[in-house]
């Protein structure tokens, strides 16, 4: 038996399993009634677990060469110096986001992510940065009815007491 199908098999008893013990996970009385539960996401996880698993072992079975799927020589020329640096600005913005709101951490995070990827033009990046916030944001709040607090900082500028 190859490595292949010794991991397709381990990952298979694990999905299954995962499956299973999705069904323990209790739901309140009113949860019945709604399309989104505790158990939904692990119940689809385990369904997406489980026929992965089965795709590897076939795949297993079918005899092909490694080096005409994968390019290697494409991969050694990745820029994972910028990949990292998106990583960062991605935790910066999820740590800003609550306190900075919405709209100024994306809007942070989009002027960020163009200089990562070496924009110069300064029209595109200001206006693209302030347009696709504001209107996500509206999106969002206005037509999709989410709440989005407006982040600690206009709290405290306004002072809004809690």
């Amino acid at each position: 038996m190859t490595k292949n199908r010794i991991g397709s098999l381990f990952f298979l008893i694990f999905s299954a399993t995962y499956f299973y013990y999705s069904f323990d996970i209790r739901i309140m009385q009113v949860g019945y009634i709604e399309v989104m539960t505790a158990r939904t996401f692990p119940y689809y996880l385990g369904v997406l677990g489980i026929s992965v698993s089965i795709l590897m072992l076939i795949l297993s079975f079918v005899k092909f060469d490694v080096d005409d799927i994968f390019d290697f020589e494409k991969f050694k020329t990745f820029d994972f110096k910028k990949g990292l640096y998106f990583v960062l600005a991605m935790l910066f913005y999820g740590y800003t986001i609550r306190t900075l709101g919405f709209i100024i951490a994306t809007i942070i995070f989009l002027i960020i992510g163009f200089k990562i990827l070496e924009e110069r033009n300064l029209k595109i990046i200001i206006f693209t940065s302030f347009g696709v916030s504001i209107v996500f944001w509206l999106l969002l709040t206005q037509v999709l009815g989410v709440y989005m607090a407006q982040g600690m900082i206009f709290d405290q500028l306004i002072g809004v007491q809690k």
